[in-house]
């Protein structure tokens, strides 16, 4: 970032350019410029001087304030946003933010697929062992019910006999 910051006073010495269009341009195109506002005082970067150059040749040339803005994105002059929090000024440069945003949402895209892939993994075991247990359970029912089939079974032909012994001796 900038060492040396001028007030508005000082750029119209640096560049001949009147305060009050210095002071137009910082309200229609501040965010192409490194400012620090203090109450009402800006200061602008010393780096921002060339951009305010622009501005000028640009306005000279007839340019419109939206033929100016789209100048000064093809001429990749970045847009810089001043945020205050509590109580500190931060300047930050837009595309590189947005630049670091794009990294961010492609890794947390990747870790998302992964994340994914990690709960399919996990639901298709789960829906295996479920199937399995289905399976033992069901094998288990079939067993019991034999049983109880060979039991009855059984039982009928026990008491079969008995019914046969006993109704053979009363005749």
């Amino acid at each position: 970032m900038n060492d040396k910051w001028l007030y508005v006073t000082d750029v119209e010495k640096e560049t001949g350019i009147p305060s009050a269009t210095i002071r137009r341009y910082i309200r229609n195109h501040g965010h192409h410029l490194q400012l620090k506002k203090r109450g009402k005082i800006y200061m602008v970067a010393s780096e921002s001087l060339s951009v305010i150059k622009n501005i000028r040749d640009l306005y000279d040339q007839g340019k419109r304030l939206e033929d100016i803005e789209d100048a000064l994105r093809s001429m990749n002059i970045p847009m810089t946003i001043t945020v205050t929090h509590d109580e500190r000024e931060m300047t930050v440069n837009a595309s590189e933010v947005l630049v670091q945003l794009q990294k961010d949402m492609e890794e947390q895209k990747k870790f998302n697929q992964s994340l994914l892939e990690t709960i399919q993994k996990q639901q298709e075991y789960i829906n295996t062992k479920l199937e399995e247990r289905d399976q033992k359970l069901l094998q288990s029912i079939r067993e019991i019910q034999e049983t109880k089939k060979e039991i009855a079974v059984s039982n009928s032909e026990k008491k079969g006999f008995f019914t046969k012994f006993f109704k053979g001796k009363k005749e």
